[in-house]
């Protein structure tokens, strides 16, 4: 008989080798085989060990032993690495740590958060932007954006965000001072956040001007923001009321929330009236998106506090009494809430 010779087989299924990656010990000793690679004089060896450990920290279990084993510490030493890649991943691990309770406790414990701000002035633009992830994704929570603040970063950000020409590591810095003003609005209106984010609501990117009307939302809420934005000049008012045209959604419905907050006071609601908000957000209460729908109802609210505001509403309360038996319950209620201002005779 003759025998077939042995042909060589293809297996597809075979993991395909990274010669980047470090390998992973087995069992209690890959985590602190992997420190000690982070620490490794060879820049190679630390490289790779930051790509594996970026994979290591998306396990829940592996990264509390990753944090038990300290190496939040040895990513703190590695923030000051000569090599721009080992500042960049370990910035990038840090952002992976702050997303969970455990990692943001060692976050403040660690001060990690100044340790990452010296790396929003780095030459790199990679390491920036991973730096400044790291710290957005800490400030996320009340103690985080504490923390923050604590850490004298409210003034840094807004230097930054002027600074910075590249816009979506502007808007990263946004929403950080965002979730700061969460917890503290007094550093923002003293180092003139509000000027800046006016500007910003003119700016090309919707991404940005989306933020600047959140900010500027966030900044209203204390009297001394509403007053800073209806002096004489400063030309906000007009601006969000030209964006509640915009294409973007998330840009209207900020903008709307903004003119909502500042029309608490008389002068905001009479310079709201000056700049032609009233028609704009009657037309915002028929848009598909039912946050803008809501906002728009309250902030229509604000303005039938005045008597001109209330006459020219009138026409209005067709459409009002559709949103009144809407499906969503919020919208119902603020367009129940806007029927009985528009009608009330003292």
């Amino acid at each position: 008989a003759i025998t077939q010779m042995a042909s060589p087989r293809v297996y597809a299924n075979l993991p395909v080798y990274d010669p980047s990656k470090s390998s992973l010990a087995f069992g209690n000793r890959a985590i602190p085989k992997l420190n000690r690679e982070l620490q490794s004089v060879e820049l190679a060896v630390r490289q790779q060990a930051l790509l594996l450990l970026c994979d290591v920290l998306h396990q829940k279990e592996k990264l509390a032993a990753s944090l038990r084993e300290g190496i939040a510490s040895t990513l703190k030493s590695l923030l000051e690495d000569d090599d721009a890649v080992v500042r960049q991943r370990a910035a990038h691990a840090l952002g992976i740590i702050a997303q969970h309770t455990l990692g943001r406790q060692i976050f403040l414990e660690l001060h990690l958060i100044p340790a990452l701000a010296k790396l929003f002035s780095d030459g790199e633009y990679t390491v920036r932007y991973s730096a400044h992830g790291a710290v957005e994704m800490c400030a996320r929570t009340s103690e985080g954006a504490e923390g923050t603040v604590a850490a004298g970063l409210v003034p840094l950000c807004v230097e930054k965000v002027v600074q910075e020409e590249n816009t979506p590591l502007r808007a990263l810095i946004l929403d950080t001072l965002h979730w700061c003003f969460q917890v503290d609005t007094v550093q923002g209106l003293l180092c003139k956040t509000l000027p800046i984010c006016t500007q910003l609501l003119g700016h090309h990117s919707p991404d940005l001007r989306s933020r600047a009307a959140r900010i500027v939302y966030d900044l209203t809420v204390p009297y001394e923001g509403k007053e800073t934005v209806c002096a004489e000049g400063f030309g906000c008012i007009p601006l969000l009321v030209g964006l509640l045209s915009d294409a973007d959604t998330f840009v209207k419905s900020q903008a709307a929330a903004a003119l909502m907050s500042i029309a608490v006071i008389t002068k905001g609601k009479y310079s709201e009236l000056e700049a032609g908000a009233l028609p704009s957000l009657v037309a915002l209460m028929g848009d598909t998106e039912s946050e803008v729908r809501l906002n728009s109802i309250k902030a229509l609210t604000m303005l039938a506090e005045t008597p001109e505001g209330k006459a020219e509403l009138q026409s209005a309360l067709p459409k009002l009494e559709e949103l009144i038996n809407e499906t969503n319950e919020m919208v119902s209620k603020a367009a129940r809430t806007a029927k009985k201002v528009i009608t009330w005779k003292p």
